[in-house]
């Protein structure tokens, strides 16, 4: 399963259908076009917010990375947890600590 719920607007949504729509009429062909699984996302103030699932391939463009496992091209960004085995290109990780 793809998605598993977007939260947009105080709704949950759970099926394929419906999330794709949203996605497309706010302008997020480039996650729909990604390869991923068991998606929890949410959308807001026009940012993806990846809660959970794994990215499996394809180029993330811009949101902010919560949890879950990422492969991929990482091209801009937030990481704040979660698993990284993609590769980085621009963004902010903030896993890192010095």
């Amino acid at each position: 399963m793809k998605y598993k719920e977007l939260n947009f607007n105080g709704e949950t949504y759970t099926d394929q259908s419906s999330i794709e729509t949203i996605l497309k009429e706010n302008n997020f062909y480039w996650l729909i076009d990604g390869e991923f699984e068991n998606a929890t996302i949410e959308l807001k103030n026009n940012t993806i917010l990846w809660d959970d699932g794994t990215w499996l391939n394809g180029n993330w463009k811009y949101g902010i990375w919560l949890g879950g496992t990422f492969h991929g091209v990482w091209e801009n960004g937030i990481f704040e947890d979660g698993v990284f085995k993609g590769e980085w290109e621009s963004g902010i990780d903030n896993t890192k600590t010095d």
